[in-house]
């Protein structure tokens, strides 16, 4: 077996494997089965603020619409959801606290770190001194560390919009949220936000302290699905959460390209992340640590130990360790004179390239002849091709289902 073991935000993780924030974080058997799944940690949802009689008016963040999760397969979206949870209402400080305290035996019987988790809503952003109170709650149930999560959620849009953002503001509101969470911290602190906040606030937030950041984005996710039998979104409104394998590719980037501001801090990444290819991809990418939630919602926890047992194989069979991957892709992923040197060698003549198809392989299933230049049929059960018609592009070297065409230089 590999050994498994990372370094973050200066504790010890038996593997790199999170079940990050949201529902995986909000009842005590979801949490249980993470830790016996193997997980390297596990992370609480968010709380919210409690609401009294005189909050006024009621935060949407503290309304829980069910059903709050939708898996959009049968709208030709596979491995993808849109969320409209917000916070569950009822989930405050006090119920983080009960919960962390009730999991923590398991978590040490399995040498599971157990991460708490903050995130401030309306009523934390109009009151630092209620923030500050439900921060100290949640301390004092001695979780290994503590997530503040500064996600676009329930920020102003200046906030959150990296194409409009006020990031003077930013800085300024990072600061004195962040300012309150290390005053009243005496774990690890981990800074979880979007790409673009970090690559303009991350002196800021460092200068407070926090050397523990957790990567993820907001605003690129927003979506809207529309269901046209009935005619409407499935949830109204802008800011509907998209969730699911479509993050991977953006998910990567950001987290290379945060990686890439420096070396000096600890990092986790999630988004997207649905199998053991994806989490060592990430790896690759500069995270240390990389959270799981949408496809674990989707094919259960055991979805975690088969992730670790692979991972574990596959360093074994690459004769590798897990630190010589971590970082591995980030200086070609942030060059652009990578990409230029890449475009450069792909830019080859057309008699260069020549498409082959093995008539053994081919099963004759078609696909590939649905190419829109006309370049391949199907004769006899057969893929034959039309150089005269093909332009070299890839696209049926990518579609066929049992790797029967290849592109030959």
């Amino acid at each position: 077996m590999a050994d498994l073991r990372v370094q973050y935000g200066g504790l010890e993780f038996k593997n790199p494997i999170v079940a990050a924030a949201g529902p995986l974080g909000r009842t005590f058997e979801a949490l249980k089965r993470s830790i016996e799944a193997g997980c390297g940690a596990v992370t609480l949802k968010s709380n919210n603020a409690e609401v009294t009689e005189e909050t006024t008016p009621k935060p949407g963040a503290h309304v829980y619409p069910r059903p709050a999760h939708t898996f959009l397969k049968k709208f030709g979206l596979t491995n993808m959801m849109i969320n409209w949870e917000g916070v569950p209402v009822d989930f405050t400080a006090e119920e983080e606290r009960k919960l962390i305290q009730e999991i923590k035996p398991i978590a040490a019987d399995h040498g599971c770190r157990i991460i708490g988790n903050v995130h401030p809503d309306p009523i934390h952003m109009a009151d630092f001194g209620l923030l500050r109170k439900d921060i100290e709650t949640i301390l004092s149930s001695e979780p290994d560390m503590i997530e503040f999560c500064t996600c676009p959620y329930h920020l102003p849009p200046e906030v959150t919009y990296p194409e409009t953002a006020d990031y003077d503001r930013i800085k300024e509101t990072l600061t004195q949220v962040y300012g309150v969470v290390t005053e009243a911290a005496d774990i690890p602190v981990i800074a979880k936000a979007n790409g673009p906040i970090f690559y303009n606030a991350l002196e800021a937030i460092r200068d407070l302290g926090v050397g523990s950041f957790h990567v993820t984005e907001g605003p690129l996710f927003y979506g809207t699905i529309v269901d046209i039998d009935k005619m409407t979104p499935l949830a109204p409104g802008p800011a509907v959460i998209t969730y699911g394998a479509h993050r991977r590719p953006i998910m990567n980037l950001q987290c290379a390209r945060t990686r890439n501001l420096s070396d000096n801090f600890d990092l986790m990444s999630s988004g997207g992340i649905w199998s053991m290819n994806d989490v060592i991809e990430r790896l690759m990418c500069g995270a240390q640590i990389v959270g799981l939630h949408t496809a674990v919602q989707y094919h259960g926890q055991k979805l975690f130990s088969r992730i670790i047992e692979g991972m574990s194989g596959w360093l074994d069979d690459k004769g590798m360790a897990l630190e010589e991957v971590i970082g591995k892709a980030v200086p070609k992923i942030v060059s652009q004179e990578a990409h230029d040197d890449f475009m450069r060698e792909c830019d080859r003549s057309v008699d260069r390239i020549k498409p082959v198809i093995d008539s053994n392989i081919c099963n004759g299933c078609g696909i590939c002849a649905n190419c829109i230049h006309g370049a391949i049929a199907v004769n006899d059960k057969k893929a034959e091709t039309n150089l005269d018609n093909c332009v070299r592009c890839g696209v049926c070297e990518s579609i066929c289902p049992v790797d029967a065409i290849t592109l030959q230089l």
